[in-house]
């Protein structure tokens, strides 16, 4: 028995604990699904409640970025309005500052336009004042020998040069000594002279104390006006112009100071009183001017003791007694002529 009923409960126990466990198993199989519809459904949820927020999310960050866009979008509205404002400012300016330099322009063109009709206007007026304006008066020995007109020339290069006149008072004034050149081009000892007077000429004028006090007149001798002015360009001193000089005056001149050949040099002091009819002979002698002007005694004496004003008013008074003698001694020829 109690093997047999030892076996028969042995044999029930295990029957009663598989119920339990099939009961159990059961049992978890309907709880595993309800667990996982319970996690589904709160998974469910959460992701619901998720996906809610990340609704409220999106859409408020959309909301958000509306918002800046259309601020942004308000703001370059705004940025376009005042660019398109700045612009039309800057046109207006521009525009302002053009019709201001076409004014400006204008008003420039306008004045130099005057000036110019003024220039223009007043030059004619001014030639025709100096064209009116007459010379002035001049007297005195100077021009009674040279007349009242000298001329200079200038080298504006080596194969241009222009002649300029002087009136004779002004050219002359101040000067201690003047020569007298008769010369020509076609003369072989006159253009063998005519360097080394050049020579001397600068060399007494840059004398200390004598500075350009003296000056030299050129006679021409020349047989026509072409000749004269080649001529003329070796020179550095003034001349009698050259209808004056190969007319009456030249003439004149000659047969006062007794030229009998060329070249010939003259030397008159401050007043016109000869000094020396002998300079071309004296320069050679002297080079260095030591002696210049080779005054006579009697002259250095006179010049000396008198100034030049009363040895200007005794020689005008002395070339009136000539004068008036010379009418006089000419009357009493004629009349003598007509009594025969």
């Amino acid at each position: 028995k109690d093997s047999h009923c030892a076996y028969t409960m042995t044999t029930t126990r295990p029957r009663k604990n598989l119920l339990l466990l099939s009961v159990a198993a059961l049992a978890l199989l309907s709880t595993t699904p309800l667990l996982t519809y319970a996690q589904d459904a709160a998974t469910a949820d959460i992701v619901e409640d998720d996906v809610t927020d990340l609704g409220d999310v999106i859409g408020d960050a959309m909301g958000d970025i509306t918002e800046g866009l259309d601020e942004e979008v308000v703001d370059l509205d705004d940025a376009a309005a005042a660019s398109v404002e700045e612009s039309s400012e800057s046109e207006e300016v521009t525009a302002v500052d053009d019709a201001t330099a076409t004014a400006d322009e204008t008003t420039t063109t306008a004045e130099s336009t005057a000036e110019a009709t003024t220039d223009e206007q007043t030059q004619p007026q001014a030639e025709e004042e100096e064209e009116a304006t007459p010379p002035p008066a001049q007297t005195g020995p100077f021009i009674d020998l040279f007349g009242e007109v000298l001329l200079s020339l200038e080298m504006v290069d080596e194969t241009h040069a222009q002649v300029h006149q002087h009136y004779t008072n002004e050219v002359l004034s101040g000067k201690k000594v003047v020569g007298l050149y008769f010369s020509a081009d076609w003369c072989g000892p006159c253009r063998q002279f005519t360097p080394d007077l050049v020579n001397f000429y600068d060399k007494m004028n840059a004398r200390r104390g004598k500075k350009d006090e003296f000056e030299i007149i050129w006679v021409s001798r020349c047989r026509d006006v072409d000749s004269f002015g080649q001529y003329f360009t070796h020179m550095k001193w003034l001349a009698l112009p050259p209808q004056e000089a190969m007319g009456q005056r030249g003439q004149y001149l000659g047969e006062k100071f007794k030229v009998k050949s060329i070249p010939t040099l003259v030397l008159l002091d401050e007043i016109g009183n000869v000094i020396t009819l002998d300079g071309r002979n004296k320069i050679p002698m002297d080079k260095a001017g030591v002696g210049f002007p080779w005054r006579s005694p009697m002259s250095v004496l006179v010049s000396t003791l008198f100034p030049r004003s009363f040895r200007l008013l005794v020689k005008s008074q002395i070339a009136g007694v000539l004068e008036k003698a010379k009418a006089v001694l000419g009357g009493a020829a004629r009349g003598g002529g007509a009594a025969r």
